[in-house]
């Protein structure tokens, strides 16, 4: 008799194995070995709490065998609402092997709250599931009046426990790798809507929709590098994003500088300040990452949950991924944009060149044939002479129209000159404009000209955004090195701290590298910003141009 128990054991005990070996199904397997279990060991009742959340210690009822009525009131609101003894002792690591509990917090309760028939239970061993050092949840399992376990049903417990544990723990892993498949399976989805974006306007409300509705994410926002420091684009919260008004406060948030400064992903277990992720409720877990360009941070992107559900390493690996797409569709929008002007730029050069060529040409060469004939015809009736006249002043006059459509042709805002378009342009912004050039005026060659007046057209924006005032200058200045573009300013300046120039400022500098120039800058905060673009001339220059 005594050999056909210990062979059901036995065989409980394989049975138990093979449950916890054969599923990658977290409940599925609590409530089978939670079961055999309780067989195995003749007693009556069980539950187990798994850890939800490893920042906030939360845990969850996962599975239950045989419950007396007091614990399933409510759909077991005991199990589901509150600590105990045994969470307590998990939660401050007091509880390291199988233990007896004196008495059970839960039940005790349910009687105190006359919930109902308790079973006679008053007493159950707890038991850690955990592999290694990594803590996973709590066994508990208990009998009617019984209110000790022996040493030898505690070995059995942990020895069982330790199996659940080494279960939980591959289950976790492999439920870790299912989840970022799929989210990386999300992400070409994401890179194809992002990369459909052809107005620059929308890129930031589209990369926190994205992050929210195709990752499932309840938080995101988006920080961009701008010259005075970081400034809030665009947010998200389960299902509606928005768009700060013009001039939002910057940030105030250090995590942001230490996320920018380090260039590395930024993990979040604990709750978010608002100031990083704007949340009507608590957002519990997050992860910032930055948006770096060329290796250079332009901005941040955060991400998070509001639930208990963990924002993990998978999540932050796949929103750091997501940044790199984010930062690619800006510098794709800006390429496209410079490719824009540069296009419509060489059209309009094409004509006035072809304008210059041939039509004007023609004219001219009316204009001098008209001159010749009123010379030769001296003699001739003065009617013939005047018709001569009037062809001659015809020509001149379509000539002059024809010069004044070319110059038209030339670069928007460029019409009457780069000083002009630049002091037009500052006032159409609402700024004072003051400008200066050096004595020597020369005439400059397009493709600095033009250069010249996109970097001033930044510069001025810059100035009409950030710097609190009204007022600018301009000056340029000719030596045998170059030109010199100076746009001034004496607002607030750049304060210390923001780590150098932001996304206006790279732009500008990338436009001045490409025609073989430079673009510092000098500012002190309250003492205003100076921005200074130094661009080569070569021999193409002719002198008696005007600036």
């Amino acid at each position: 008799m005594q050999e056909d128990v210990k062979l059901h054991e036995a065989e409980l005990l394989r049975e138990i194995a093979e449950t916890i070996n054969g599923t990658y199904d977290m409940m599925q397997m609590l409530d089978l070995v939670l079961a055999k279990l309780l067989e195995l060991t003749g007693l009556q009742t069980g539950w187990v709490f798994l850890l939800r959340n490893q920042a906030t210690m939360a845990f969850s009822c996962a599975a239950d065998a045989c419950l007396p009525p007091a614990l399933t009131i409510n759909d077991k609101e005991p199990l589901r609402e509150g600590d105990c003894w045994c969470i307590d002792r998990f939660k401050d690591g007091r509880l390291k092997r199988a233990v007896n509990i004196l008495n059970c917090k839960r039940i005790e309760d349910a009687i105190l709250l006359k919930r109902g028939d308790t079973g006679n239970l008053t007493h159950h061993a707890t038991i850690p599931l955990r592999s290694g050092d990594k803590l996973f949840g709590i066994l508990n399992v208990a009998s009617p009046g019984k209110t000790a376990f022996s040493e030898e049903e505690l070995a059995l417990l942990q020895s069982v426990s330790y199996q659940i544990g080494t279960a939980a723990h591959r289950i976790q892993l492999f439920s870790q790798e299912r989840k970022r498949g799929a989210l990386f399976e999300k992400l070409g989805t994401a890179s194809r809507e992002l990369r459909a974006i052809t107005e620059p306007e929308r890129i930031a409300a589209e990369i926190v929709r994205i992050a929210g509705t195709t990752f499932g994410w309840s938080n995101a926002a988006l920080w961009m590098r701008e010259n005075q420091g970081l400034f809030l684009h665009a947010s998200y919260e389960e299902g509606k994003v928005t768009i700060p008004a013009t001039g939002s406060p910057k940030h105030s948030c250090e995590l942001l500088d230490t996320v920018l400064k380090q260039q590395e992903p930024l993990i979040l277990k604990e709750p978010v300040e608002p100031q990083l992720l704007p949340s009507s409720k608590p957002v519990r877990s997050a992860a910032v990452v930055p948006l770096l360009l060329q290796g250079k941070p332009i901005g941040a992107l955060a991400a998070g949950h509001a639930g208990d559900e963990p924002f993990d390493a998978a999540d932050t690996e796949v929103l750091a991924a997501l940044s790199a797409h984010a930062a690619l569709t800006y510098d794709s929008a800006r390429l496209q944009e410079q490719g824009r002007a540069l296009a419509r730029w060489e059209e309009r050069n094409r004509i006035a060149r072809d304008l210059h060529d041939s039509v004007s040409q023609m004219l001219f060469s009316l204009q001098l044939h008209a001159r010749g004939l009123e010379n030769v015809l001296q003699e001739s009736p003065e009617g013939t002479r005047q018709a001569v006249r009037e062809v001659g002043r015809l020509s001149r006059e379509a000539l002059a129209e024809m010069r004044a459509m070319i110059r038209q042709l030339r670069p928007p805002g460029l019409e009457e000159g780069l000083l002009t378009g630049l002091s037009r342009y500052g006032t159409s912004i609402g700024l004072q404009i003051t400008c200066s050039a050096s004595s020597q005026l020369i005439h400059l060659p397009e493709s600095t000209e033009m250069t010249l007046w996109r970097i001033g057209q930044e510069a001025l924006n810059n100035v009409s955004k950030h710097a609190g005032v009204h007022r600018a200058s301009i000056s340029l200045v000719y030596n045998s090195g170059g030109i010199v573009m100076t746009v001034s300013d004496d607002g607030a300046g750049l304060e210390a701290g923001t780590g150098g120039p932001g996304f206006g400022l790279s732009i500008m500098r990338e436009r001045a590298e490409a025609a073989g120039g430079t673009v510092t800058w000098i500012s002190s905060p309250r003492e205003g910003t100076s921005v200074l673009v130094r661009l080569p001339l070569t021999e193409q220059i002719r002198q008696g141009g005007d600036l």
